[in-house]
């Protein structure tokens, strides 16, 4: 029986954490209850945030797969008008289909009235709409989906990393958002040990050509990876298919020196923006190592973890509470103060590689 075999199979690394399902009579209490969801840091498939995504596509096929594989939960917002409406319905029963092949409470019902819906038993547990503001549900559904998972991750919501790109029009934050998260996407199809080396050209890279480039001396690259510099090159040649172009220079800044020129070109079909996003990388990178150590700033990269993007998703550094404080010994010797590392933004930047 091939559906009873995907009984019990969960889906992993869904897209969203929450994909909501309504009629378009109830519109202005969903946009609201979107609205809260993205500003709390989760991840919510809403129509209107997806115009640009959706542009050109099969939207009977699209949708079906959204609503079945890509949200860890969905919401349907059930109405006299849901249950009149052929998306809805498409939408209801793509989310079905999950549910039943999971065994598992994804369908998450919240009634505006008490509309039968077609295979939704009258025993599942649902919320009451019409004493709960969009807020109050929010706040439900964020308890529902708990903590986003943190593995390739990209706040929906990434305002610190805007602030620092000075990304303040509707269109720049778009562009800014899909950059990021192509690179995020890329980050998923990469080894360690390429994480690793594109996290040390962008952690110690020379800014000074970005938003084009960004570059690193040869031997500081070698003595940074303990690689030879034609490894590193192979390694980031083959990187070309996620979008990252490979250049060896012999020359910068006046120097005769080889270096290893790198940027990342975007390939998105939906996108009509700037074509190169090395900019933003760095962005992305150096509000991560602001605010962390040098070793979480790494393990944050290598599971693709960009939490400290968002204000509302931002967590500290989890050593940093169990860290005990040394007792403080009273003497009149010398004492070396060591500075923090400090990780500058690109555009303020002062780099001793160039």
């Amino acid at each position: 029986m091939p559906a009873m075999a995907l009984k019990g199979k969960k889906i992993q690394n869904q897209q969203y954490d929450v994909c909501l399902s309504f009629a378009g009579e109830d519109r202005s209490y969903v946009s609201k209850v979107a609205s809260h969801l993205q500003s709390r840091g989760i991840r919510t498939f809403y129509d209107e945030y997806e115009q640009v995504a959706l542009w050109g596509k099969d939207l009977y096929e699209h949708l079906a797969d959204v609503y079945r594989n890509a949200a860890k939960y969905c919401v349907l917002f059930i109405s006299k008008h849901y249950a009149k409406k052929l998306w809805a319905n498409h939408e209801r029963k793509a989310a079905q289909t999950r549910a039943f092949s999971e065994n598992d409470a994804y369908i998450l019902p919240a009634r505006f009235d008490k509309t039968p819906i077609p295979g939704l038993l009258p025993t599942v547990g649902y919320i009451e709409l019409q004493h709960l503001s969009p807020q109050q549900l929010s706040d439900l559904i964020v308890k529902k989906v708990g903590i986003p998972a943190q593995s390739y991750y990209l706040p929906p919501m990434p305002d610190r990393l805007f602030a620092r790109l000075k990304a303040n029009t509707a269109r720049s934050r778009r562009y800014v958002t899909q950059q990021a998260q192509e690179f995020v996407d890329a980050l998923e199809r990469m080894s360690d040990i390429e994480k690793k080396l594109l996290a040390d050209i962008f952690m110690y890279g020379c800014p000074a050509d970005l938003p084009h480039n960004i570059h690193i001396d040869n031997d500081l690259l070698r003595r940074i990876t303990g690689l030879p510099p034609a490894t590193c090159v192979r390694k980031f040649q083959r990187m070309a298919s996620l979008g990252f172009t490979t250049t060896v220079s012999s020359r910068k800044h006046g120097v005769r020196t080889p270096v290893i020129e790198l940027s990342f070109q975007m390939r998105g079909i939906s996108y009509d923006g700037p074509e190169t996003a090395t900019g933003t990388i760095k962005e992305m990178i150096g509000c991560v190592a602001e605010e962390f150590c040098p070793e979480c700033t790494l393990k944050a990269i290598l599971k693709g973890d960009f939490s400290a993007l968002g204000n509302a998703t931002w967590r500290p550094e989890k050593h940093v509470r169990s860290r005990k404080r040394k007792p403080r010994v009273k003497h009149h010797s010398s004492r070396i103060a060591i500075p923090r590392l400090i990780f500058y933004s690109w555009r303020r930047a002062v780099s001793v590689t160039g």
